[in-house]
C-alpha cells in the first residue's frame, strides 16, 4: 500500500518575515511557487504562496512578508501518504514542511506524494480522471479580464487557444507573478496610478507559457504523472488529434484520489475551504443525500471533494458571494465537475448540486438513447439478414 512508503524529503527556499514583499516576487519569478517563512529566530511560523500574492488587488512591494503568511502545521517523516495528501488539499499547498527535533528539515511535495502512489492509479488512463471541457481563453485577452475570469470561475490556471481552437499555451499564477514583477520593478511614487492599468493591458499573449505538458485521453496516468514532474508543471492539457483541448489534469486533482482513507467504502466526502463550523454538518448531510441519491447510477464508491471560497467584499442582504466548486470521482470511471456561485453557502451549494444533477441525468439519458439506437440497428440487420 502506498500508504506505507516513505517519501524523500525534498529541499525548500525560506524568507525572513521581515522582508520586503518585493524579495518574495523574485523568488516566484523563477519556478518557485511557495516559500518557507520564518523569524529572526529561525522558527518556523508560516507559509507564503505564489497565488495567494499574485491574486491580490492591491499589493505595496515595499510591505512585510509577515503581512501575507498563511498558518499550517508542520508534520512528522513518518506521517501516511494520504494525511499528508489530506493536509496539501486542506491548506491549498503544493508542499508541507517537515519537521524533526524541533527543526523544519525538508517538505514533502505534492509529485513526490503522486510518484509514490502508483498502486492507486494502477492501469488506470487519463480519461478516467481528467476534468472534461476546461475553460479556455484566447491570447488577446488582457490581463484584466484574465483575472477575471480566473476569479469567477475559482481557477488558477487555463488553456491558452487560437482561432481554431488549437492549443497554443498555459496561464498561471506563475505567469500572473511575471507582470507584478515587471511593475513592481519600475514603480515610483508618481506612476502608481498609469503603472496599474498598463499591467492591466498587458495582453495574454505576453505572459503565457508555451511550453504546454499535454499528452492523450488513453495515456496511462503513471506516465502524465512522470511528465508533470520532469518539467515541473502543476497542471497537463488532454488534447485530441487537433490538438484541440479536451480535458485538464491538476496535482490537486490527482491528490484526491490518494488523500482517501485506505479503510473508506463507498463514498469519501470532503469538504476544503471557507465553510463555517455551524454549517459544516447541513453541508455533510446535503451531499451525503445527493450521493445516496445518485450512487446507482454514478457508481457506489468513489470521492466527493467540495470546495468552498468566499469573496467577502461581495455581498447582498448580510450573505457573501461564495463561489463553489463540486468535483465527483467514481469506481465507474465518470468524472463530474460543476462551479456555482451564490449569497451564502447553502445558496451555491445548491446551485451546484443542482448543476450536478442535471449533468448525471442528461449523461443517463444519453446512454439510454445510445442503447436504444444500438438495439435498433441490430433490429435492422436482422430484418435485412431474413430477406
Amino acid at each position: 500500500m502506498s500508504n506505507e512508503v516513505q517519501l524523500d524529503v525534498s529541499d525548500f527556499v525560506s524568507i525572513n518575515a521581515n522582508d520586503p514583499l518585493s524579495k518574495a516576487l523574485k523568488f516566484f519569478k523563477e519556478r518557485t511557487r511557495d516559500l518557507l517563512v520564518f523569524d529572526d529566530r529561525d522558527v518556523f511560523i508560516g507559509y507564503v504562496t505564489k497565488r495567494s500574492i499574485t491574486l491580490q488587488s492591491r499589493i505595496n512591494p515595499e510591505a512585510k512578508i509577515s503581512n501575507f503568511i498563511r498558518r499550517i502545521p508542520t508534520i512528522s517523516k513518518d506521517v501516511a501518504i494520504d494525511e499528508i495528501a489530506r493536509l496539501l488539499l486542506s491548506a491549498s499547498i503544493f508542499s508541507v514542511p517537515v519537521e524533526e527535533n524541533g527543526k523544519v528539515i525538508g517538505v514533502f511535495r505534492d509529485i513526490d506524494v503522486l510518484r509514490a502512489s502508483s498502486d492507486i492509479f494502477g492501469a488506470k488512463k487519463v480519461k478516467e480522471v481528467m476534468t472534461q471541457n476546461p475553460i479556455t481563453i484566447t491570447p488577446d485577452i488582457t490581463a484584466a479580464r484574465l483575472i477575471a475570469i480566473l476569479r469567477t470561475n475559482n481557477i488558477s490556471r487555463t488553456p491558452v487557444v487560437n482561432e481554431t481552437n488549437s492549443l497554443v499555451g498555459i496561464v498561471s499564477p506563475h505567469d500572473m507573478s511575471k507582470i507584478l514583477t515587471k511593475v513592481f520593478s519600475r514603480k515610483t511614487k508618481g506612476d502608481r496610478k498609469t503603472t496599474k492599468h498598463d499591467a492591466l493591458s498587458v495582453t495574454v499573449k505576453e505572459i503565457m507559457t508555451e511550453d504546454v505538458v499535454t499528452c492523450n485521453q488513453n495515456d496511462f496516468l503513471i506516465e502524465a504523472i512522470d511528465k508533470l514532474y520532469s518539467k515541473n508543471h502543476k497542471a497537463l492539457i488532454v488534447v485530441n488529434k487537433e490538438n484541440n483541448p479536451i480535458g485538464i489534469i491538476t496535482t490537486r486533482d490527482l491528490l484526491e484520489s490518494v488523500s482517501t482513507p485506505p479503510e473508506t467504502e463507498g463514498y469519501y466526502l470532503r469538504v476544503l475551504g471557507d465553510v463555517d463550523d455551524a454549517d459544516m454538518e447541513q453541508v455533510m448531510e446535503m451531499g451525503i443525500d445527493f450521493i445516496k441519491k445518485y450512487a446507482s447510477i454514478i457508481g457506489n464508491s468513489g470521492q466527493f471533494y467540495v470546495h468552498s471560497k468566499v469573496i467577502p467584499k461581495k455581498k447582498f442582504r448580510g450573505f457573501s458571494l461564495c463561489q463553489i466548486r463540486l468535483r465527483i470521482t467514481t469506481n465507474k470511471g465518470n468524472v463530474y465537475v460543476v462551479r456555482s456561485e451564490g449569497y451564502g453557502i447553502f445558496s451555491a451549494y445548491a446551485v451546484g448540486l443542482d448543476k450536478l444533477e442535471r449533468e448525471i441525468i442528461s449523461e443517463r439519458e444519453l446512454e439510454i438513447q445510445q442503447k436504444h439506437t444500438a438495439a435498433s440497428e441490430r433490429y435492422l440487420l436482422e430484418e435485412f439478414e431474413e430477406l
